[in-house]
C-alpha cells in the first residue's frame, strides 16, 4: 500500500530534480518549469496509477519529450514569424512605392475620407451611412463617384495599369 504523503513528496522532489536537469541541458528556467508542470498535469489526468518505483522514469521521459516538442514548436513558429516579417517588409515597400496614397490625398476631403474608411479601415457601407448620417444608397453612389474620380486622377498621372 502506498502512502499518499510520501508519493506527493516524491513527485515534488522529482519535479525539482527534473527542472534542474533540463536547465543543466540548456533549457530556460521558465521552459523547464512549464515542461515539468505539463508532466504533473498529465500524471493527474491519467486514469491509471503510476507505481512509485516507475514514477521517476515516467516523469523524466514525459518532461523531456514535452520540452523537446515545445522547443521544436517554438523554432517552427520563429521560422514562420521570420517569413512573415520578410513578407511585411516587401509589402511595406510596395505600399511606399505605390502612387495610390498620394493620389488619394488629392481627392476632395469627403471622397478621401470615404475611400479610406471603406477600403483601409474596412467600414461597411451601413457603418458609413450611420457615420455620415445619410442613406445607404447615397453612400454607395458616393463610393462609386469617389472611385470614378480616383480612376481619372490615376489616368491623369499616367498609371494606366491601375485600370480594370
Amino acid at each position: 500500500m502506498v502512502n499518499l504523503k510520501e508519493y506527493e513528496n516524491d513527485v515534488n522532489d522529482y519535479a525539482i530534480e527534473i527542472t534542474k536537469y533540463l536547465i543543466s541541458r540548456g533549457s530556460q528556467l521558465v521552459d523547464a518549469e512549464e515542461a515539468v508542470q505539463d508532466t504533473l498535469v498529465k500524471i493527474l489526468s491519467l486514469d491509471i496509477f503510476i507505481e512509485p518505483d516507475k514514477l521517476r522514469a515516467f516523469m523524466y521521459r514525459t518532461s523531456i519529450r514535452t520540452y523537446i516538442n515545445s522547443y521544436n514548436r517554438s523554432k517552427h513558429y520563429q521560422k514562420i514569424i521570420k517569413n512573415l516579417e520578410k513578407e511585411l517588409e516587401t509589402a511595406a515597400f510596395l505600399v511606399e512605392s505605390s502612387p495610390l496614397p498620394k493620389i488619394i490625398e488629392q481627392l476632395p476631403p469627403y471622397y478621401k475620407e470615404l475611400l479610406n474608411a471603406y477600403y483601409y479601415e474596412n467600414c461597411s457601407t451601413k457603418q458609413l451611412a450611420e457615420y455620415f448620417e445619410c442613406s445607404l444608397s447615397k453612400i454607395k453612389i458616393d463610393l462609386y463617384r469617389a472611385r470614378k474620380k480616383l480612376k481619372k486622377q490615376l489616368e491623369k498621372a499616367g498609371y494606366d495599369q491601375w485600370l480594370l
